[in-house]
């Protein structure tokens, strides 16, 4: 490589590093005939049973209400029991959505960095290289470095407010910050705003911060 375009090279590192690891940021009546007295008198006693069998009658149906009752409530409480179930399912294919989301985008940022800093790595130790060259590769391996740790530290205070996960991408003057959409209201965004730019020196126009 030539020394005119290994500065180019390096050039294009430094501006571009930030931008290689930027993140891209979903319910009948019948009628009683005359009767005798032995008549009445059955009658009397027919008209008992008739009256301890509606006392029976009585008492089934109350069963039977009763019954339906409990039936009632343990379809109730079945249908709650799989509603919460459902419930508890969605909450754990959301977490486990929001932590491979997490995972995968930190992995691209890693795998981007560890490209950038291979390259300058190979600068500074290419036999060929100037001196000014393998000054701004390390001027620009350093700014990385520096990068990295203000990023690490911003997302472990972040998580200290509340979230659950955190992560932050720091762009040259701009900064992202992406944390779980639970909690995330105006007073948060407030706070996560002050510690980037206490940490970072990074102006609150130039934040963003996205709710997954």
């Amino acid at each position: 490589m030539t020394f005119g375009k290994r500065q180019l090279l390096v050039g294009a590192l430094v501006v571009a590093l930030g931008a290689a690891v930027y993140l891209n940021w979903q319910f009948s009546a019948v009628q009683p005939e005359p009767v005798t007295e032995t008549a009445a008198s059955d009658t009397k006693e027919l008209g008992q049973t008739v009256y301890v069998n509606t006392e029976l009658s009585g008492q089934t149906a109350k069963k039977t209400d009763t019954d339906k009752a409990k039936e009632a409530d343990k379809q109730t409480s079945g249908t709650d029991k799989k509603t919460a179930a459902k419930e508890t399912a969605a909450q754990v294919s959301t977490s486990t959505e929001q932590q491979d989301y997490f995972t995968l985008e930190r992995q691209h940022r890693q795998t981007a960095r560890d490209d950038a800093i291979a390259a300058l790595t190979e600068m500074l130790e290419a036999a060929d290289s100037s001196e000014n060259a393998r000054k701004e590769a390390t001027a620009a391996v350093e700014k990385l470095s520096a990068v990295i740790k203000a990023e690490s530290d911003m997302e472990a205070e972040i998580k200290t407010k509340g979230f659950a996960d955190c992560l932050v991408s720091v762009n040259n003057d701009n900064c992202t910050v992406i944390v779980p959409a639970e909690g995330l209201n105006e007073a948060t965004a407030v706070t996560i705003k002050d510690i980037v730019n206490r940490q970072a020196g990074i102006d609150f126009d130039k934040i963003t911060i996205t709710g997954r």
